[in-house]
């Protein structure tokens, strides 16, 4: 890239009144970076692809025509150990061979290749269960609570006046109710008296 070019974009930024940081906070392109590119050292971004990025983004902002100038940048040189295809070309000892099979198969569907199990649906299952175990244990607890309950009433003696049992009377019969005579229950009470503070 010229100088020149750096030139109009440095001129074109103080004509409209903004500061390096300013352009920086909204292009969004490192401050260090706006002044290579406002200075011409293109050598200082390492890769031609930076360089153009950033030329192609501060042009936009600042409304300066750089199609010319992207137009007479050089491509990206192959070859580099910083260059990707520079990777995938000279396979190194850690990368398996392709091994193209001889008969053909059916390949799986992509999601099926990897079967990475989620601990979502196992923690979930878990704690299905644990609710279901703990929903049991309170019923029996409850059911074992109402059980106990008449039996401790059943327990309580029942004191009768008389020396004979009378039986209960039934709905059919025409009995008096004068002439039935009722049980009296007797239960365990203390009495206490209240002594009077002088």
């Amino acid at each position: 890239m010229p100088t020149a070019f750096g030139q109009k974009l440095k001129e074109t930024r103080e004509l409209r009144g903004l500061s390096i940081e300013d352009a920086s906070f909204e292009t969004r392109i490192p401050v260090q970076r706006l002044r290579l590119l406002e200075s011409g050292n293109l050598a200082a971004f390492g890769s031609m692809t930076y360089a153009r990025s950033f030329i192609r983004r501060y042009s936009d902002y600042l409304e300066v025509d750089a199609s010319e100038v992207l137009e007479d940048l050089p491509e990206g040189v192959l070859g580099g150990e910083r260059d990707y295809r520079y990777l995938t070309q000279s396979h190194g000892p850690w990368l398996r061979e392709n091994i193209t099979p001889s008969v053909s198969t059916v390949s799986a569907p992509p999601g099926r290749l990897q079967s990475i199990k989620s601990p979502v649906p196992a923690a979930i299952a878990v704690f299905v269960l644990i609710l279901a175990g703990t929903a049991m244990w309170g019923k029996h607890v409850a059911d074992a609570h109402r059980q106990v309950e008449p039996a401790a009433l059943k327990a309580l003696p029942v004191e009768d006046n008389e020396e004979e049992a009378q039986p209960a009377p039934t709905v059919t019969s025409t009995v008096d109710a004068a002439s039935v005579k009722s049980k009296q229950v007797d239960f365990p009470v203390s009495v206490r008296k209240a002594t009077p503070v002088d």
